[in-house]
């Protein structure tokens, strides 16, 4: 490379901004992609710490969020934040590789035109009755009977909470993760590595499921609620050491909870979906996590389960575009197509 080829690229990453993640893995390539985003098509010159951090001053006016609706989704992440825990505030407005900023930027738009969302959930779930009525509820925190588990900052929870229509007496439910660049799944809490005691990766369940320390140190109501549900099976899962001490765990702990919230409501039909990039192949070791939870829910109930790629979201909003010419397709698009 000569020295004017050299000096040009040197100019190009400043303009950019500070890398932090190198490589072709999905990472990397998802930071150079929002550097590019936010230098090429929001022009913004200025960064914090890093290429795909806003600074302070252009997080706060809600850069992080589709151009065309801006404002709205700034405000419905403001609105959520004051009603206490699940909003990381700094992290969503500033980080352009946010989980959270990608649900609302999803998700709020999708709210304001229910028609256009209940032709997407249909196309994504193949499921031709699915009529979005309800408002989508985003960073969903059930009650605290459900598992009895809530606190002020923990608690299993949702990302968005949609409830749609099948017939004039039936209703549907989805309980959706949304994933972007995480390049794994939450695990149990007595696996992660501050406890100086963890539980043993060899830990079978016992009938009474006293081997969990959930059930006896904290007296969650996960197991509880899991034998309820009879969406596992139970068999399957005793034979072997506990399946969900490491990154089926969050699987676990949110499938469960799309049958309690079904129950409470009196819902005839639910279901569990993970929304990720197919490319990145890290989140689920490409794809071993998914099969390791599928195994384990019984054959019957297996379509409560689905992975939605966020590359065939795009695909099909796209397809949708001729019937509703909304710009924060197009937007949409711009900022997640890598």
């Amino acid at each position: 490379m000569g020295r004017k080829a050299e000096k040009e690229r040197s100019d190009c990453i400043a303009e950019e901004g500070p890398v932090y993640s190198r490589g072709r893995n999905f990472r990397a390539c998802a930071e150079l992609s929002a550097r590019k985003y936010r230098l090429n098509i929001l022009h913004l010159t200025r960064w914090d710490t890093w290429g795909h951090w806003l600074h302070p001053d252009d997080a706060c006016n809600g850069y992080n969020f589709l151009p065309a609706m801006r404002s709205e989704i700034l405000s419905a992440l403001k609105l959520r934040a004051a009603k206490g825990k699940g909003i990381d505030l700094d992290r969503t407005r500033k980080n352009l590789l946010s989980s959270q900023a990608l649900c609302f930027n999803l998700f709020i738009p999708l709210n304001k035109n229910k028609e256009l969302a209940s032709r997407l959930f249909k196309r994504l779930l193949r499921n031709n009755d699915a009529e979005i009525t309800d408002d989508i509820i985003l960073e969903y925190t059930p009650s605290n009977s459900i598992f009895g588990d809530q606190s002020a900052v923990g608690g299993v929870d949702c990302d968005a909470l949609v409830i749609y229509q099948t017939s004039p007496r039936q209703r549907g439910l989805i309980v959706v993760e949304t994933k972007y660049v995480e390049t794994g799944f939450s695990i149990c809490g007595f696996r992660r590595s501050y406890q100086k005691d963890p539980c043993p990766k060899r830990t079978f369940l016992n009938d009474d499921y006293s081997t969990c320390r959930y059930n006896t140190k904290k007296k969650y109501r996960y197991w509880d609620r899991t034998q309820a549900s009879r969406l596992f099976n139970m068999d399957l899962i005793k034979s072997q050491p506990c399946p969900f001490g490491d990154s089926l765990w969050q699987l676990w702990t949110n499938m469960t909870l799309s049958f309690c919230l079904a129950e409470e409501r009196d819902i005839e039909h639910f279901s569990y979906v993970i929304i990720c990039p197919k490319q990145n192949t890290s989140l689920s070791n490409n794809g071993e996590v998914f099969r390791q939870f599928g195994h384990l829910i019984r054959d019957e109930k297996k379509n409560a389960f689905k992975v939605i790629f966020l590359e065939d979201i795009i695909e099909n909003l796209l397809a949708l575009s001729n019937d509703f010419p909304t710009t924060w397709i197009r937007d949409f698009q711009n900022r997640y197509h890598i």
